[in-house]
């Protein structure tokens, strides 16, 4: 009974609430550029050696940490009013929607290079507005309040690629493209009034040096924690999915699927079951440590790869794969929310967006170059041995966490 009331204090509380809007606005516009838009290009006709370019534009998602001191510590005009970050969120939000506004009246056949200059522009505001989200969520909530905060963050995060994806692409088959873009700035829109209901400490003066900018923060976040075993721990842990996740689509397609089995099973269905276990994440964690429940999660982790090694076994099953789907994306949504959540923990308010922005990028750069073997060793192995090898992956992560060597510190545990 202790826990419901404890659960229902912390979902009442207007705090947290903004972060759901928050999450829709973060996750639509890399689903825009990233997914929508190559489907869109595909309906005009569009070469897909052009189409494959646009990958890069993803590329300042990975790179974010590098302006992140920026948000930190440099004021904007109304920083004063609004607060620094809220002030850099809302800027980047206004590009972003005119953007949004200046592709939708452009011609994917005739404007393949402007088309290219603002999607990059859209991802730039786009991990820009990422790295105040990021920030603001460490710097205006404690303990419970961040663990729900993250968990409707990581929610809106799901309602925003949903709309982004399978939304405009229903909504293409009624009206044209270009008008769908034009609508999808709605989804930017909503992030922008979320920000406004968030209270940011009152800014203090800025102090631009070398510093401040770079020096601070990770001398900061090394003298809290054991930096080392931390990034180490950082990539052990995330090597099972990462490895696992790009061969996924292939391997439904391989054993027998049909597109749109996987669109409804992975899709439609992987999204909602997802959405459910990052609530469950939410829950899970007002309850238990980080130790228990990053041992348990990475323990559940492997049983997910036995799952898809089963599933190749007995192939194109519509049960089976349904059964897959329920326990991966429910593990995937569990484990998302506590990660957030367990990173946020090794950042200090003072240098929040910085911080956040660099553990983000140990967690993605390294892995997605190791994640680039992925094709290789599936080639190498049939699919139920590839799948059993990935699980095996989470081995040397299970041990640091039974060891302690993930980097917290006692009370954090």
């Amino acid at each position: 009974m202790k826990f419901v009331n404890k659960l229902i204090k912390s979902l009442c509380n207007p705090r947290v609430w903004p972060f759901l809007g928050l999450g829709v606005a973060s996750q639509a516009p890399v689903n825009l550029i990233g997914g929508t838009l190559k489907y869109w290009f595909s309906t005009e006709d569009v070469d897909l050696s052009k189409i494959g370019i646009f990958s890069l534009v993803l590329i300042p998602y990975a790179l974010k940490f590098l302006w992140a001191p920026l948000v930190d510590q440099v004021n904007l005009p109304l920083s004063k009013i609004l607060g620094r970050k809220k002030t850099w969120g809302l800027l980047n939000q206004l590009l972003m929607m005119g953007f949004l506004i200046l592709l939708s009246l452009s011609h994917p056949s005739e404007e393949i290079g402007y088309i290219f200059a603002l999607c990059l522009g859209i991802a730039f505001a786009s991990a820009t507005q990422d790295i105040v989200i990021d920030g603001l969520r460490i710097d205006t909530l404690e303990g419970d309040e961040l663990k729900q905060g993250t968990t409707l963050y990581l929610a809106g995060c799901r309602f925003g690629q949903l709309a982004a994806v399978a939304g405009m692409i229903l909504l293409s088959s009624h009206i044209a493209w270009q008008y769908a873009y034009q609508i999808s700035t709605i989804l930017v829109a909503i992030g922008f009034i979320s920000l406004l209901g968030i209270h940011e400490q009152k800014t203090t003066k800025a102090v631009i040096s070398l510093q401040k900018f770079i020096i601070e923060p990770f001398k900061d976040m090394v003298s809290r924690s054991h930096f080392g075993t931390l990034c180490l721990f950082v990539i052990m842990y995330r090597l099972c999915n990462c490895m696992l996740g790009p061969m996924a689509y292939p391997f439904y397609y391989q054993i027998g699927f049909t597109a749109e089995q996987i669109s409804i099973v992975s899709g439609t269905f992987g999204v909602f079951v997802t959405m459910a276990g990052v609530f469950l994440g939410g829950l899970v964690m007002m309850k238990f440590k980080y130790r228990p429940l990053l041992f348990w999660l990475g323990c559940l982790e492997i049983l997910t790869s036995v799952s898809f090694a089963w599933l190749a076994c007995i192939g194109p099953s519509m049960p089976a794969f349904f059964a897959v789907i329920l326990f991966d994306n429910i593990l995937a949504g569990m484990g998302g929310a506590v990660w957030v959540v367990y990173l946020s923990n090794f950042c200090s308010k003072k240098f929040s967006a910085t911080q956040y922005a660099f553990l983000s990028a140990i967690n993605m750069v390294p892995l997605s170059i190791l994640a680039g073997a992925s094709g290789w060793l599936a080639n190498e192995m049939d699919w139920p041995m590839f799948f059993i090898f990935t699980g095996w992956l989470m081995i040397p992560a299970l041990w640091m966490i039974h060891k302690n060597k993930i980097g917290l510190r006692t009370n954090q545990k």
